[in-house]
C-alpha cells in the first residue's frame, strides 16, 4: 500500500506490531463559515475502517487523487488501481471533509472496473473448507464482540477465491489525463451555470417587458381617464403626486409611440407644460425622468 502515499507528505502507514497505523493530517486545508468540531463528519467516515478490512483500498486512491491535485505527481504517473468508482457515501465525504478537488474525484470515478460478485455458494464453499481452528476462532471474536468480524471473513472469503476488491490492480490512466478530465469537468459545469444565468436573465428580461407591456396596454385602455388623473396627482402639490403623473406621462408617451399618436401626445404634454409651469418642483421631475427614460 505504500506506493499509492508517493507524493503524499500528509499520509503516513507504519507499522505497530500486527496492525497498520494509517495517520492523515491535511493542515493546509482551508475552513469554511459552515466548518463544525468535526462531530458532523464521524458518522459519515466510520465505515472506513470496516471497508480497509474487507479489501477495499479506495481510500488510498483518493489520497493518490490528493497529491494529484497538488502536482505531487508529474503528469505521467499512472493511477495506481485500475477502478475507483462508483463513488461511496463514505468516500465522498472523504474527500470533501479533506478537500480534494470534486472535479477530479468525478473524473477518476468515470472509469471504474466492476469488482466480481462472490456467489453465496461460493462463500459457502470456502467456509465449509476452514479449519475447525478457524472457525472456532471467528466465532470466539464474533461472541466477543469484535465489531469488523465480518469484514474481515468476507475478505478471507475473497481471497481464498482469487477475488480482488477494489485492490493494486494496475490502471491505464496517467494524473495528466485526469487533471485534463478534471478540468473538462470543471468547464462544462461553468458552461451549464452561465447558460442557466444567461437563460434566467432572459426570462426575467422577458417577464418585465410582459409587465410592462401588459400595464401600458391597461392605461392606453383608460384613454382619456389616464390624462385626468394626470391633472389631479399635479393638483395634490407634493412630491408623490408629482412623481406619479410624471411616470404616467412617461407611460402615455411609449402608447403613443406604439400607436403612431406622438404629435397628439407631444401637443397634450405642451399643454400641461404650460398650464403648470409656476410648479417647479412638478417641472423639474418632468424633466429628469425624461432625462433618465426618454425625452418627455
Amino acid at each position: 500500500m505504500k506506493p499509492l502515499l508517493l507524493g503524499i507528505d500528509w499520509a503516513t502507514l507504519q507499522a505497530a506490531g500486527d496492525t497498520l497505523i494509517l495517520d492523515i493530517a491535511r493542515d493546509e486545508v482551508e475552513l469554511d463559515e459552515d466548518w463544525d468540531d468535526g462531530s458532523g463528519w464521524l458518522a459519515a467516515l466510520a465505515p472506513f475502517r470496516a471497508d480497509l478490512l474487507a479489501g477495499d483500498l479506495r481510500l488510498f486512491y483518493l489520497l493518490w487523487l490528493g497529491a494529484v491535485e497538488s502536482d505531487g505527481l508529474g503528469d505521467d504517473e499512472i493511477e495506481p488501481m485500475g477502478g475507483f468508482g462508483p463513488l461511496t457515501g463514505a468516500l465522498g465525504t472523504f474527500a470533501e471533509f479533506f478537500g480534494i478537488d470534486p472535479d477530479l474525484v468525478e473524473a477518476a470515478a468515470d472509469h471504474h472496473e466492476a469488482a466480481p460478485a462472490t456467489s453465496p455458494d461460493a462463500a459457502r464453499a470456502v467456509i465449509a473448507a476452514m479449519t475447525d481452528r478457524e472457525k472456532t476462532d471467528l466465532l470466539t471474536r464474533l461472541f466477543d464482540g469484535e465489531p469488523h468480524i465480518s469484514a474481515e471473513l468476507r475478505a478471507l472469503v475473497r481471497t481464498r477465491l482469487g477475488v480482488h476488491y477494489a485492490g493494486l490492480s494496475s490502471g491505464t490512466r496517467t494524473a495528466g489525463e485526469l487533471r485534463s478530465r478534471a478540468r473538462a469537468i470543471r468547464l462544462a459545469r461553468d458552461r451549464v451555470k452561465a447558460e442557466k444565468a444567461a437563460a434566467d436573465r432572459r426570462r426575467q428580461a422577458e417577464d418585465t417587458e410582459k409587465a410592462r407591456i401588459a400595464w401600458i396596454e391597461a392605461v392606453a385602455r383608460r384613454g382619456e381617464g389616464a390624462w385626468q388623473e394626470v391633472e389631479a396627482e399635479i393638483e395634490r402639490r407634493n412630491a408623490a403626486g408629482y412623481d406619479k403623473a410624471a411616470s404616467l406621462l412617461f407611460d402615455l408617451r411609449t402608447t403613443a409611440e406604439i400607436r403612431g399618436t406622438l404629435a397628439e401626445f407631444g401637443q397634450r404634454l405642451h399643454g400641461i407644460r404650460e398650464r403648470h409651469a409656476r410648479k417647479e418642483r412638478f417641472i423639474e421631475r418632468l424633466t429628469t425622468m425624461g432625462e433618465s427614460r426618454q425625452s418627455l
